[in-house]
């Protein structure tokens, strides 16, 4: 299962802190094309696809990006689907625009929406982060996060995304530690 984190509503739509609804669109037209988004019981829409012979769900929450967890909580109860499996994508501005990091588990950071999540399910879950920094220091977080994407990053959106899909069909098919392994790069040398 993957949680692709944002927040619902237009206004919201084209923002940093929306790549992983971004993200999340491009994976079903990908994985699923043709595939309809489902309501999860008020909570979030969620889509559901074959992948290495096994069944996934994407999962964009409908809560809002701070309360997140009840979403994700709720459809992985349903499904009996253990934290270890579910994979979170979200915004970090602690990497710069189109890093990414996939991690097997860990804190949630200064993220709300990861918060909400680990606060639901624990810390060991795996996520995938998605670099939207650096933050200009004039401008407060949440006002950065909430703001749309300059021109040149607009430029470079959807190779940066087609690279996520990338690390999320790998998390999906070979697993975290094997895709942490491919795309966990700087230059030359490995990331954790």
């Amino acid at each position: 299962m993957a949680a692709l984190l944002g927040n619902p509503g237009r206004e919201y739509e084209k923002t940093r802190h929306n790549i992983g609804f971004m993200l999340a669109d491009l994976a079903a037209a990908r994985f699923a094309p043709g595939g309809k988004w489902r309501d999860w019981k008020g909570l979030g829409l969620y889509l559901e696809f074959e992948a290495a012979g096994r069944r996934v769900f994407l999962l964009k929450p409908q809560t809002y990006m701070n309360l997140s967890g009840a979403a994700v909580q709720s459809l992985a109860s349903f499904y009996k689907i253990p934290p270890a499996e579910i994979l979170a994508a979200y915004d970090d501005l602690a990497l710069p625009f189109g890093k990414l990091r996939l991690r097997k588990d860990g804190s949630a950071g200064s993220h709300n929406g990861m918060d909400s999540i680990v606060s639901a399910l624990g810390p060991a879950l795996p996520r995938l982060r998605l670099g939207i920094g650096p933050r200009p220091a004039q401008i407060p977080g949440k006002n950065f996060v909430m703001s749309g994407f300059s021109k040149e990053e607009g430029g470079r959106l959807a190779e940066f995304l087609d690279l996520a899909c990338e690390a999320l069909k790998a998390a999906f098919e070979d697993g975290v530690e094997r895709a942490m392994n491919r795309y966990n790069y700087d230059g030359d040398k490995p990331v954790s």
